[in-house]
């Protein structure tokens, strides 16, 4: 049975092979995408690896797409594997920062010091990790701005992992005037502190006492808690204890 149905145009059936892997290639990368999602939801299977193993299944299918493709416009696959041998070195030039970050991705991902969902500074640059790929990082910022960022600027680069671990301690540094019994005062505040319903309570809160100075005493109040997302909502909690606290201690000097 003769299936040519363009003799005179071979050419055509040829580019209608390539548009047939194309859009098999892009099927396959939706599908395979929908069932890893699916497979990790069921196995719990954390975010940073989800990411990972769809980006690796996308590039295999990518990869045998282009394989496929060459074979049908005539170029000898065989002939480029044999060759690499000679041009790898050259490749490797032209293609070093896209190595790099592909090592740096792995590297990220068998350390497990980054992980989706986390929040860290990575120079300038501060977000909740929204997204770690074998090339790169998307961190989005408080204001909402997303940014990637290669892998290999992580591996060569120290970064803050606000994260990491479960507990994250919100400081507030204020100055309470000389007239406030410091005694009094810490007591007391460390009791209101400790009322509030995000302060984890197996660990207590603190007060450092910083200086003295002409204002009065520069004092750290220190509480941790496990939402780091909520810092500044914390941070203004923690303020507005205090406040309360000195014009109580005030108000029972007057």
């Amino acid at each position: 049975m003769n299936l040519n149905f363009f003799p005179n145009y071979p050419f055509i059936e040829d580019i209608i092979a390539i548009i047939l892997i194309l859009i098999v290639s892009y099927v396959l990368t939706r599908v395979f995408s929908y069932l890893i999602n699916k497979l990790c939801v069921k196995i719990n299977l954390e975010k940073t690896l989800e990411y990972l193993t769809k980006d690796l299944v996308k590039y295999l299918i990518y990869i045998v797409a282009l394989i496929l493709i060459l074979e049908i416009i005539g170029v000898n696959v065989s002939g480029i594997f044999i060759s690499l041998g000679i041009i790898g070195v050259v490749i490797g030039f032209a293609a070093k920062d896209i190595i790099s970050n592909f090592m740096s991705g792995i590297f990220l991902l068998a350390d497990k010091t980054v992980k989706v969902g986390e929040f860290i500074d990575v120079g300038n640059v501060k977000g909740q990790v929204e997204k770690l790929g074998f090339r790169t990082t998307t961190l989005i910022t408080s204001d909402n701005l997303v940014v990637t960022i290669p892998n290999s600027v992580l591996s060569k680069n120290p970064y803050t992992n606000h994260t990491f671990l479960d507990e994250t301690r919100v400081d507030l540094e204020i100055i309470i005037p000389y007239e406030i019994d410091l005694d009094e005062f810490k007591t007391s505040s460390l009791k209101a502190i400790s009322r509030l319903e995000w302060v984890l309570k197996d660990i207590p809160p603190k007060i450092f006492m910083e200086e003295m100075n002409e204002s009065g005493i520069e004092l750290k109040i220190s509480a941790w808690f496990n939402e780091y997302s909520k810092m500044e909502e914390y941070r203004m909690n923690l303020a507005n204890v205090v406040r309360n606290q000195i014009n109580l201690a005030k108000e029972k000097n007057m």
